[in-house]
């Protein structure tokens, strides 16, 4: 997939500021390249309203958050504050040279950072990735797949409304409702025969990495 971000035009920062960069608990699961979008925006939204914080930025890769301080915080306070929004117990830890030196060279290039207002694109990237791992462990299995484009793009739709809500939920509960969402979505491109077969091989695990999947393991 294609995103206008990938094309984005860096704008640097208008006026230095003290920026921090703090390593987080933040990777998608079912995605673990990227960042965890759905994990992320609250997060993004609690910093950014933070009388002593700017902006707030989550990395691509999801395992780094950047702070922009309106004011100067000794550094036990700036990680506090942090693993306050991201629920407490969180391992929070602040990024020292010279890994700070090289994700400062691509900051903050919307290409690699993402902003509240922008973190629905990792949820994008995460619907589509899991789309079209879905659709290739059913080519496995050998369930006859409709020619064309259509399926995955709507089995993508239906994933990315689920991830980009700003509903509060569970993990649990939002791997449930992906479930819920590409078992109608199959349904409607297969026919109700292909539920029988779709009900036993659709389970949390079907939306994880290879090496995630342990079909020992209930929901």
């Amino acid at each position: 997939m294609t995103t206008e971000v990938a094309y984005a035009r860096f704008i640097p920062l208008e006026k230095p500021m003290a920026v921090g960069l703090y390593a987080v608990p933040l990777v998608c699961e079912a995605v673990p390249q990227i960042g965890c979008g759905c994990l992320a925006k609250p997060v993004l939204t609690q910093l950014g309203d933070h009388p002593d914080i700017a902006r707030a930025w989550l990395h691509h890769h999801g395992g780094v958050i950047a702070i922009e301080w309106l004011r100067e915080l000794e550094v036990g306070r700036q990680v506090g504050l942090l693993r306050a929004a991201l629920g407490g117990d969180s391992k929070v830890a602040l990024v020292a040279d010279p890994s700070a030196a090289t994700l400062l060279a691509t900051f903050p290039n919307p290409s690699y950072w993402y902003q509240r207002e922008t973190v629905d694109q990792l949820s994008q990237e995460e619907a589509h990735t899991i789309a079209a791992r879905l659709l290739q462990r059913l080519s496995h299995a050998r369930v006859p797949l409709p020619d064309g484009a259509a399926l995955q793009c709507d089995l993508a739709c239906a994933l990315q409304e689920v991830l980009v809500s700003d509903e509060t939920m569970t993990i649990e509960g939002r791997l449930a409702r992906l479930l819920v969402v590409a078992g109608n979505t199959f349904q409607h491109h297969l026919g109700p025969n292909a539920l029988p077969q779709l009900d036993a091989w659709l389970t949390p695990a079907a939306l994880l990495p290879a090496a995630q999947v342990d079909v020992s393991r209930g929901p």
